[in-house]
Parts: C-alpha cells; sequence; structure tokens
C-alpha cells in the first residue's frame, strides 16, 4: 500500500485527455480540448532530479576519493543535459487543440509549443470523425469535409480515438439533425 501511494504522488495523471462541456445559455456550443497525456507532473520531476542528483553526487565523491576529481565536471554536466531535456520535452507537451462545435460551422483552434495558435473554421452539418488505419502506423483521427481530410489528436493515445470519434460524430449529429 505505501507503495501504491508513492507512485500515485510520483506521478500526476491528467485525466481526461479530452472533455466534452457545453454552454449554460442553452448548450449553443460544445467545446472538446485536446491535449497530451503527461505522467510525470512537476512533484514528480522533483523527486526525479533530485535522485539523479544524489546518485550523480555520490558517484562523484566516490570517484574524487578515488583521485579522478574531473569527474566531478561531467556528472554536473550529465545533471544539466537531463534537466534541459526534460524541459523541453514539457515545452512540447503545451501542445492543443480546440474544437468548438455550434449549429452551422465548427472552429479548430491549434496551439503549438511556442503559445502560437491558428483557427480555422469548418461547417459543421458537413463534418464527420474517421479512424484512418493503416497497416504498421498508428490509426489518425481524421475530421473529413467535403473530401478534405484534416488530422486532429495526433498526440492522443490510439485507445481515446475511436471514444473522441464518437464523440464528435455524436455532436455533430445533434447539429445536422436540428436536435441541438
Amino acid at each position: 500500500m505505501p507503495l501504491c501511494l508513492f507512485y500515485r504522488s510520483l506521478c500526476f495523471m491528467q485525466t481526461p485527455y479530452w472533455y466534452k462541456q457545453s454552454e449554460p445559455d442553452g448548450a449553443d456550443t460544445i467545446t472538446i480540448t485536446l491535449w497530451p497525456y503527461r505522467s510525470l507532473g512537476p512533484r514528480g520531476f522533483l523527486i526525479l532530479m533530485l535522485g539523479i542528483a544524489s546518485l550523480a553526487f555520490g558517484v562523484s565523491l566516490f570517484f574524487f576519493l578515488l583521485g579522478a576529481w574531473p569527474v566531478i565536471g561531467f556528472m554536473g554536466v550529465e545533471i544539466g543535459l537531463v534537466w534541459y531535456l526534460f524541459q523541453r520535452n514539457y515545452r512540447a507537451g503545451q501542445i492543443s487543440e480546440t474544437l468548438s462545435i455550434q449549429s452551422h460551422r465548427t472552429g479548430l483552434t491549434r496551439m503549438n509549443w511556442r503559445g502560437q495558435t491558428t483557427t480555422e473554421w469548418l461547417e459543421s452539418p458537413w463534418l464527420r470523425a474517421e479512424i484512418l488505419s493503416s497497416e504498421g502506423r498508428q490509426d489518425r483521427l481524421m475530421l473529413r469535409l467535403h473530401g478534405r481530410m484534416i488530422e486532429i489528436g495526433s498526440f492522443l493515445p490510439p485507445i481515446e480515438k475511436p471514444a473522441l470519434a464518437a464523440t464528435l460524430n455524436h455532436s455533430f449529429s445533434k447539429y445536422q439533425t436540428g436536435a441541438a
């Protein structure tokens, strides 16, 4: 049991990967936001870096006592490199996609790792979400509009894509039938 509690404190689970939200003033907009899964949160990162630094310090001290003092500098560089690479990974994980589904149009807003956003508007009544499977490749979630295909959620795990496609198609069909 204590190991499980320690593990849960080490992992910061961001669930769900996407969520559905309706406007309180009559449910005229459905918003679905997608973001990549990150299992290591800030607290887990701190614990991991403290563990790596402690291990590097112990190894450095051992080699220092043997007379190989230049190892200390290389261990410091190693710790700095691990920290830098984790920070780059976290920055790349800040991408997101937001779908704002309305009765006549759907907005697809993408935010890249630098925080820059682009928005594309599509006609809601003609949109369909599909899963494209190809052998040897990961399934792709596509929005189809008049023969045009737009990939969304490329960063999502494969198990989430069918559920998201079903939710999107349900939301689109509500507006196609006028049930919204």
